[in-house]
């Protein structure tokens, strides 16, 4: 493929201590592991489809108990354009995974637009997907339900990764971007399954606290990062977006060198089956099947799915509404790996060359219930 701009990983940044070495849970992977993550990396930039996604996103469920004011579900609840709201049944959730057993599926992470411990499954889903051989199971949580039961109950079903998202180290910020969430009690949580992961010996998994950055964020980084270094292996960070539908073509210029590496490298499944290409389709206008009535093979095959990266190859990915509208041609973001001294700095940069749009208070779009969260924290 003769594409300039591929970023196999461009939807966030990381922060570590040390960039010069392996960290623990690096050094604990298996080389089948490895192949995978150079499968992640190469695939996109050469074209390759592989025979089976490198990675099923499978939306356990799309309920969460937050009104988080950059989160496109909120905004899409607030509008009422949001989709049924459910919890997968573990026979699809088996289907699922069954078939990947078969391809030797090497990833799966357990959410998309909801909160992984909000479906009472979770360590069930996390077990089942360990011993038909998956290599990395993981998922985000905002924590808030991570309980000390659940986070044994968590580790012993063999979670290989988990991601906390945070957002702030100012308890009165962090409360009015995390609508219906507490700052000391999910300190608390979260603190406490780090306890718990190294009292009992689970090196191998890999943490992460997360923020997706709005302009006071920027600010807030560099005490995001000292603070959580010193207790997570990396932190992360994305930078606020408007929902997809909201985009404006003329506001995401044709860039002729751009290819996603989304197609190749992954799909989403919702809670209740249907099949979409890519983290930005929030509200599933895209959809390439629904796993219910078909297999994952025929959904990652199928027309649908084949003119989405034909569209990457060719250079006509601008001829498909999502992709004409997503900001994704123009991030600075490849989960590069920043100074740990200059972060701020960086982040500046970065949002600026993208020309990130700040939220502010005049831009949210709430729910009643998200309204009375944050008149209730204002």
């Amino acid at each position: 493929m003769n594409k300039d701009d591929v970023k196999p990983n461009g939807t966030y940044g990381e922060i570590r201590k040390n960039t010069d070495k392996l960290m623990k849970w690096e050094e604990l992977r298996s080389p089948e592991y490895w192949e995978y993550r150079k499968n992640w990396e190469e695939y996109p930039k050469k074209g390759i489809t592989p025979e089976f996604p490198l990675c099923i996103n499978i939306e356990t469920t799309n309920v969460c108990n937050l009104d988080c004011i950059m989160c496109p579900r909120t905004v899409l609840i607030a509008r009422g354009t949001f989709a049924d709201v459910g919890l997968m049944e573990f026979d699809l959730y088996k289907k699922i995974i069954d078939e990947g057993e078969k391809y030797n599926l090497p990833s799966v992470k357990l959410q998309y637009l909801g909160e992984p411990l909000a479906h009472p499954d979770l360590g069930k889903q996390i077990k089942y997907a360990k011993d038909a051989g998956v290599l990395d199971v993981m998922f985000n949580t905002n924590a808030t339900l991570l309980t000390e039961e659940k986070s044994h109950e968590i580790l012993e079903s063999g979670i290989d990764a988990i991601f906390f998202s945070f957002d702030s180290m100012d308890p009165d910020t962090y409360n009015k971007i995390r609508l219906g969430a507490n700052y000391d009690e999910v300190m608390e949580n979260i603190l406490r399954f780090l306890d718990i992961k190294k009292k009992y010996g689970y090196e191998h998994v890999h943490t992460r606290a997360s923020m997706t950055i709005i302009e006071h964020d920027v600010d807030d980084l560099k005490k995001f990062k000292d603070f959580w270094l010193e207790h997570v292996d990396a932190c992360g960070f994305g930078i606020y977006h408007d929902v997809n539908e909201d985009g404006k073509e003329e506001d995401m210029p044709y860039n002729e060198d751009f290819a996603c590496a989304q197609p190749f490298q992954r799909l989403f499944i919702m809670w209740d089956g249907v099949s979409t290409p890519c983290c930005i389709d929030e509200n599933r206008y895209y959809k390439m099947g629904n796993v219910k009535h078909q297999s994952v093979y025929d959904v990652w095959h199928g027309p649908e799915a084949t003119h989405m990266r034909q569209s990457q190859l060719d250079g006509t990915y601008n001829k498909i509404d999502i992709c004409a509208k997503c900001y994704m041609p123009h991030t600075e973001l490849d989960g590069q790996v920043l100074d740990f001294d200059d972060v701020k700095e960086q982040v500046k940069e970065i949002a600026e060359n993208q020309r990130t749009r700040w939220v502010n208070d005049e831009d949210l779009e709430l729910s009643k219930k998200g309204l009375a969260r944050k008149n209730k924290v204002s």
